[in-house]
This record gives structure tokens, sequence and C-alpha cells, in this order.
């Protein structure tokens, strides 16, 4: 995977960052994008990457990180869309502004990264977008609304 440029959200710990530590390990510029400063830094660091502190659930800092990428390495190949969280509580405890959280890191900004990279793929003729889910997606649990 020489010289292929890749996105990879939620990087600092968990999936993310053993998608982004096996990526570079297959020759890929990483640029490591989480809402965890110090751990995001220290995995970028290992990998010789980027890393792009941000809270993925604001318009601005899902712009910020394809700039950052962009500006860098004037591309991107891949993008994994892997940022996420949980909240448990009962239907009626929920706060709905944890809710509006969930739905703008978890939906919207993947939608708004593949956006924003779909340019430098489409120029170059050549990208990957994967989405990484939870099992909860497939499967209910008590308290998760």
């Amino acid at each position: 995977m020489s010289a292929r440029i890749a996105i990879v959200t939620g990087a600092a710990s968990g999936i993310g960052r053993a998608v982004a530590e096996a990526l570079a390990a297959d020759g890929a510029h990483v640029v490591v994008s989480d809402i965890n400063q110090d751990a995001g830094a220290a995995v970028a660091q290992s990998l010789g990457g980027l890393f792009v502190h941000g809270d993925l659930s604001t318009r601005t800092d899902c712009r910020a990180l394809v700039d950052a990428a962009l500006t860098r390495y004037g591309r991107v190949d891949i993008l994994v869309n892997n940022a996420g969280f949980q909240h448990i509580d009962a239907i009626d405890a929920f706060p709905e502004d944890t809710w509006d959280t969930m739905i703008a890191l978890m939906l919207t900004a993947p939608f708004l990264l593949t956006k924003y990279v779909w340019p430098s793929m489409q120029a170059n003729g050549w990208g990957r977008i994967i989405n990484i889910g939870s099992v909860h997606s497939l499967r209910a649990s008590p308290f998760k609304a």
C-alpha cells in the first residue's frame, strides 16, 4: 500500500488504532484523528503520521481534518470512519443534547468526511471509504436509545 494516504477517525484506541497501525504497516501515510489529544498524538507519533485533534461532531472540525490531510499530503486515498461513543441510559432519562452529539458524530461526520474527501479520490481515480459500525446496529441492547 505504498504511498497511500489514509485518514482514520477515532484512532487513539481500540479498532481505530488497530486499523491505523495496520495501514501504516502496509506503507500508508496515516492521518490520525481523535478527540483525545494525548493518546491520538502518541499514536500518530508511533506511526510517523499526522495527528489532527478535533471533535468530529462539529462541521468545522470535519472540514479541518480533511484540509489538514490535503495540505500535508495533497490527496486522500482512504477514509476510515470509525469514531463513535455510547451513552447508556433509559429513554426517559437520555439527554437530548447527548443524542444530538451521537447523531452528529456517528452519522453526520461520516457523511461530511466522505463529501470532503470525494473530490480528491475522484481526481486521482482511486479511493476507498470504510465505515466501521457496531454490533449494536444489528442487535438491540438495554438502555441504548
